[in-house]
């Protein structure tokens, strides 16, 4: 958020500079997804596995090949959970400076029904599906 709102800052001077006010006078009416993984522990393996191996997604129809082969490291994944709880604090904190209330979304709800979190997600915003469409659950790969 300091690397986006220092390239605002300069472009809205005149105008409120607090990052949201800066955000709304670039962007208009900002909302906030607030998207966490509860289980910290596998998000930090999840993550260290990723940056070992160069494969951050997959899809049901594209998989990749990994630059090398993952290797647990103890110490690795805790300084992981060390950093995604200072992150997820400082998140929590930002928004509480800013009055933002971000809809809140946990990666393992996400994960167990995609369709209702998008739902959910859509109706945070305001918004409504064009008609005659729905959400569906597409496929998924599994790394």
């Amino acid at each position: 958020m300091d690397e986006v709102t220092a390239h605002l800052a300069p472009v809205y001077s005149g105008r409120d500079r607090s990052d949201s006010g800066l955000l709304t006078a670039a962007f208009g009416r900002t909302c906030f997804v607030y998207l966490r993984r509860g289980d910290v522990v596998a998000q930090a393996v999840s993550l260290l596995r990723a940056e070992q191996t160069g494969v951050w997604f997959e899809t049901a129809d594209k998989r990749q090949e990994p630059e090398r082969e993952p290797g647990f490291d103890f110490s690795q994944v805790r300084e992981r959970v060390r950093q995604i709880e200072e992150h997820d604090a400082a998140w929590q904190e930002w928004f509480a400076a800013e009055g933002v209330q971000p809809y809140p979304v946990l990666y393992e709800e996400l994960d167990a029904d995609p369709v209702r979190v998008a739902s959910g997600v859509l109706g945070f915003l305001g918004l409504n599906l064009p008609a005659g469409r729905e959400i569906i659950e597409a496929p998924r790969g599994r790394a």
